[in-house]
């Protein structure tokens, strides 16, 4: 049995949406990763794994590799996912899991105050890109109002996620998990010029993604992650600012919601987190955030 083919199949059963070529491809190297570990250093092929060879694994990383543990914590994780297969395909003959939760190493995510995310700079960006284009207009007020992951935003479909009647986007995040996000007026009138823009770049052409280029139009494909971040390094460089990724506009889309007063299940839901990662992403001002902490005596 070509375990690692297997497996890829499975990732591609269960991680099918577009935006997930990235996952797939971290799970599938995590994985053959591991296995070719085992029969370089012990010469051993193995398909299923036991406690020991997790200690063992972890041990390596840690001491002869030095890995940061967020690392090391994504590759518990695949780990995991690999479980999953074997259990499911009947590889492993028990029901129980060898990856526990006490594998996984708690960090502590460095906090970031709201005046420490590049505000001034996501605002000249989008007031230069207002003047140039309408489609990179529309794509930096989504991301920046709808705090869309860049996955999420180019796999957009025009006809099955804008619902201009009801002044919503529906999103498709993570997991094939569906959520929907409010269109402000900011966000409306952004799309609705981009449209005009759109049409005549398509001419005729087909195209189902909502944001298109000249590269894509008559492709029936979405633009690349690549593009989405080519399209803020140039604007970056037209008002001279340093470089931001499109992550921290999804930061910084948060942090506006939460000086709204949205609760933290409200940002969950905005953000399509199903975890408790949301705490990373709101960011009270520096002076709020230190007005919270008690004073001695």
């Amino acid at each position: 049995m070509d375990i690692l083919s297997e497996f890829k199949k499975y990732l591609e059963e269960n991680y099918s949406s577009d935006g997930e070529r990235n996952t797939i491809k971290g799970y599938y190297s995590d994985i053959k990763q591991f296995l070719s570990f085992f029969k370089e250093y012990y010469d051993e092929d193995i398909l299923d794994f036991q406690r020991v060879h997790i200690s063992e694994y972890k041990q390596f990383f840690l001491i002869k590799n030095n890995f940061a543990f967020s690392t090391i914590n994504r590759k518990l994780s695949s780990l995991s996912i690999y479980e999953d297969f074997l259990i499911e395909k009947g590889i492993r003959k028990s029901q129980t899991k060898v990856i526990k939760k006490f594998d996984f190493y708690k960090i502590d995510r460095p906090y970031i105050t709201s005046d420490m995310l590049p505000k001034k700079t996501i605002k000249k960006i989008k007031l230069k890109a207002g003047e140039v284009s309408k489609r990179d207009y529309a794509i930096i007020v989504i991301l920046d109002e709808g705090g869309l992951r860049v996955s999420e935003l180019i796999n957009l479909q025009l006809k099955r996620d804008i619902d201009f009647d009801m002044y919503r986007i529906k999103v498709l995040g993570k997991g094939n998990k569906i959520r929907a996000i409010f269109m402000n007026e900011v966000i409306l009138s952004a799309i609705k010029d981009y449209l005009v823009e759109r049409e005549k770049m398509l001419n005729g052409r087909e195209n189902k993604y909502l944001f298109v280029s000249n590269k894509t139009a008559n492709t029936n494909k979405p633009m690349s992650r690549a593009t989405i971040n080519k399209i803020l390094e140039n604007y970056c460089l037209k008002v001279n600012e340093n470089r931001i990724n499109p992550h921290l506009m999804r930061h910084d889309a948060a942090t506006k919601k939460y000086e709204e007063g949205y609760s933290d299940i409200m940002l969950k839901k905005f953000l399509g987190h199903s975890s408790n990662a949301t705490d990373i992403y709101t960011h009270p001002g520096g002076e709020k955030y230190r007005e919270k902490i008690p004073k001695n005596g």
